[in-house]
Order: structure tokens, then C-alpha cells, then sequence
């Protein structure tokens, strides 16, 4: 383990195909933490903290074995959820149909992490959020690949005692994860498999709501100078309760939520699973910095897969040289799959072709068709189509 990560450890612990099944939440299960998903639903939790090189602390959420058996037989793996995501995300569809639940029933031990900035990983050593907001909010998914991806694999593996881990990412998650094998790629020999739902790295044929950091740079700039507010989109409990409220079944406000989701990750209709919105949006959106936005904007323009442009002068100091240096995935050799669907608004075939063109061990790269970003977790059919996939390409690592 690198003499340099800090470790920090706080616990608490109260060969099927899958066919998907639309699952319907209880009235106690609406509004509920990543923690109560996994608890009411009979699994074990363990809650884990980890603290980064720069100080960053973080919250990353263990299953360490399914709901009828005693321990874990299989190796860890890790899952880091997307933009403005959390550990949530990989429990909030149900047994059958979250791929944490069924990697944990498979008997793999199960970490959901929480990378910096989210509801469950808002806190630093020595910075307060609230009050030294610049310098707590100015990352992007490069200081994620650079600090977090690292202090949450050295710290999996060391409890395990294992060599390696499987790394599950989805969007930005994929996004950290190629940072961080190409920019380090000793961390390749910590990996069995990398399996990269809907992976974000070439953005130039990008169609979301994050072309709108392209459209308004400068007023998001001056905006963000003026009011010292580097922050977006924290979570808030009033708006989860909201969303609880008003995209349940019967409610008539519910077409609202779903055409709210199909902006922000694309139109499916025929995976969309409405009767679990209220508590997918109960989760989200769990908090990010505005940093995050900037950065994919820039990979929009420059049509690059790069590290963040601090202009001329600052990029010379931080990196010797006037442009900001390119990824280079071909350093990539740990095996790599790739599941994208062609209803992706973020994820582009274009872009995600040039991805998978770059990286040097890619197993698998599957184009699914009727599945927008979300979908290759919460599709009603991803079980069935993807996960059971997923399930066969770890077998062979």
C-alpha cells in the first residue's frame, strides 16, 4: 500500500440468470439512504471511511456478502457511480434488479464508493465545504482518478488481503477510471476486469445538459467569481421529499418526472422503470462541484481526452508545459469491457469508438440498442441484457 494514503476505518454492521421484474418500492423504502436500500432489502452494511492524499474524507458502503450466506466467497469489487451520483445507485432498483445486490448474492464482496464532494463524502481534514468553498470545490474527475480511485483501491485491498479488484464504473465513474489507469498505470496490476457502463472519455459529440458549460462559460465563470459558490446541485432533503411525493404512481405530476428523466439521460420508453423514480430521486442529485462541468465542456471543445486547462502561464507551472497534457489510454492494459446504449446523450458511439480504438485489452464493447445512459443500470431489461453479461465476462478474470 502507498505509504501516502491515509487510512481512516469507522464500521457498522447491523448461478441463476436474472429475469428483470418490476419491483414495487414500499412506502418505507421511498425516501430511504443507500444504507437503508441495503438493509431493508436483508443485506449487511458496512460503512467505511477513507481519507485521500489531500485530504479529502470518504464514505464507501461494503455488502460483504449476500442476503443467505455468511461471508463473502469471491474477490472485492468496486463500484463508483456517476455525475452528481452515489453509493445509492447500485441498490435503489431492487434485488433482482441492482447489480450490487446481485454481486452480492453471487458472492462477491460488494464496495459502493462515494468520491468526493457527494451527499456521504462531504467532509476534509483540514477544509470546511461551507467556508473554504474554493478550495474545497475546485476538483474535477481528474483529482478523482489522482486521489480517490487510489485511496479507495489501496484501502479495499489491504482489508481484503487480496492482490486485485474488479472496478465496475458508470459515466463519470468510467470517466476517473481511465484518468487514472493511463495517468498511473502501475494501478492496472490492481485490477482483474474494469467494466465501464456507459464511459465517458472524448466528449465532442456530447448532446446533455453539460454542453450547456460549453454554451455559458463566461457567465458561469463570472458567476462563480462573484458569489465565491463552486458547488452544484448539493443534495437537499426538501427536493427529495418532492420527488417522493410527486413522480409516485398516481400521481398526475409523474409524466413531469419522467420527461425530466429522459432530458437528463435520454429517451427510452421501454426501459423506463416509473413505479422506482421516487426512489431513484430521492437520491439524486447528490452533489458535485461545478469544477466537473468545466472540465467536460473543455473535452467537448478540444474534441481530447485531457487533463483540466488552467491557462498558459498555470499550466506550465503545473505541468511544464503551455497545453494541458493528453490521457493516454493506450496505457490501459488492465482488461477493459464497455456496455453503451444508442440512445446515450452523453456517451456518443462516435466518442466511445475512439475509446475503445485506444485502450490496449478491451474484452468486450457491446452497443445496445433502446438503452439511453441510465438505462445500463436501471433499465428494466439491463439484468437480463447486461448484467447477466457482466456476470460471465468476471467469471473468466
Amino acid at each position: 500500500m502507498d505509504d501516502d494514503t491515509k487510512l481512516n476505518v469507522s464500521v457498522d454492521i447491523e448461478e441463476n440468470s436474472h429475469k428483470p421484474t418490476r419491483q414495487v418500492p414500499a412506502d418505507n423504502e421511498i425516501s430511504k439512504t443507500s444504507r437503508g436500500l441495503i438493509e431493508k432489502n436483508g443485506y449487511p452494511f458496512e460503512n467505511h471511511t477513507v481519507q485521500t492524499e489531500d485530504g479529502y474524507i470518504l464514505e464507501i458502503h461494503r455488502i460483504p456478502h449476500g442476503r443467505n450466506s455468511s461471508r463473502n466467497t469471491g474477490p472485492p469489487v468496486l463500484f463508483v457511480p456517476g455525475y452528481f451520483c452515489s453509493s445509492a445507485d447500485w441498490v435503489n432498483m431492487g434485488p433482482e434488479n441492482s447489480l450490487g445486490f446481485i454481486l452480492a448474492d453471487k458472492g462477491y464482496d460488494v464496495w459502493l464508493a462515494n468520491y468526493r464532494g457527494t451527499r456521504w463524502s462531504r467532509k476534509h481534514a483540514w477544509l470546511n465545504p461551507d467556508v473554504d468553498r474554493k478550495a474545497y470545490w475546485t476538483y474535477s474527475f481528474q483529482q478523482i482518478g489522482e486521489y480517490d480511485l487510489p485511496a479507495f483501491m489501496n484501502y479495499i485491498l489491504n482489508v481484503t488481503k487480496q492482490e486485485k479488484l474488479f472496478y465496475i464504473g458508470h459515466s463519470q465513474g468510467t470517466t476517473s477510471y481511465l484518468a487514472l489507469a493511463s495517468a498511473k498505470p502501475e494501478y492496472n496490476d490492481k485490477i482483474r476486469l474494469s467494466v465501464n457502463l456507459a464511459p465517458v472519455a472524448y466528449c465532442s459529440h456530447m448532446t446533455s445538459f453539460v454542453n450547456l458549460f460549453v454554451i455559458f462559460k463566461i457567465p458561469i465563470a463570472i458567476y462563480t467569481a462573484l458569489t465565491q459558490n463552486y458547488e452544484l446541485l448539493g443534495y437537499n432533503s426538501n427536493t427529495a421529499k418532492l420527488a417522493a411525493i410527486f413522480c409516485q404512481d398516481g400521481a398526475i405530476t409523474q409524466g413531469l418526472c419522467v420527461t425530466l428523466y429522459y432530458l437528463a439521460g435520454g429517451y427510452s420508453p421501454s426501459q423506463i422503470n416509473k413505479t422506482r423514480l421516487p426512489v431513484i430521486l430521492t437520491n439524486i442529485p447528490a452533489g458535485s462541484s461545478i469544477r466537473q462541468g468545466q472540465h467536460f465542456a473543455q473535452l467537448i471543445t478540444t474534441a481530447k481526452f485531457q487533463k483540466y486547462d488552467y491557462g498558459r502561464i498555470k499550466n506550465l507551472k503545473i505541468y511544464g508545459q503551455p497545453t494541458p497534457p493528453q490521457y493516454d489510454l493506450s496505457k490501459i492494459t488492465a482488461p477493459l469491457a464497455i456496455y453503451v446504449g444508442d440512445r446515450d446523450i452523453y456517451a456518443k458511439k462516435k466518442d466511445t469508438d475512439k475509446t475503445a480504438a485506444e485502450v490496449s485489452n478491451l474484452v468486450i464493447y457491446r452497443y445496445i440498442e433502446g438503452f439511453s445512459h441510465a438505462d445500463v443500470i436501471w433499465g428494466i431489461d439491463a439484468p437480463s441484457v447486461i448484467f447477466n453479461d457482466i456476470l460471465e465476462q468476471m467469471r473468466q478474470y
